[in-house]
């Protein structure tokens, strides 16, 4: 099979301020590249959310910007890898249902 070569583009999450602080927070996205994922083997899509979840990171808590809060926003987070999850779901299903299809 395959991998599925599919640069998805995450949904802009809003990022930055946490806790009281009536600052608005910053939208943020990225691009993911799923080239080299196959998305029938559940190792490489455990893989694919690990790496996922390094960027998620990085593109919630970026300090390198002035007056950054380093503390981690989980908020951001979860709303980032919520947003994402649909999309590799669906890509695991539309690939197992053409390994399937391709098996008489």
């Amino acid at each position: 099979m395959k991998a599925i070569g599919i640069a998805i583009l995450a949904a802009g999450i809003l990022a930055g301020s946490t806790g009281a602080s009536a600052a608005e927070r910053e939208q943020v996205a990225f691009k993911i590249n799923t080239t080299g994922v196959d998305f029938t083997d559940a190792n490489s899509v455990a893989a694919f959310r690990r790496g996922l979840e390094e960027q998620i990171a990085a593109v919630c808590n970026p300090g390198d910007r002035l007056n950054a809060d380093t503390s981690p926003d989980f908020k951001c987070r979860n709303e980032m890898a919520n947003s994402i999850e649909p999309k590799i779901q669906q890509l695991v299903v539309n690939a197992t249902n053409k390994r399937f299809a391709g098996v008489e």
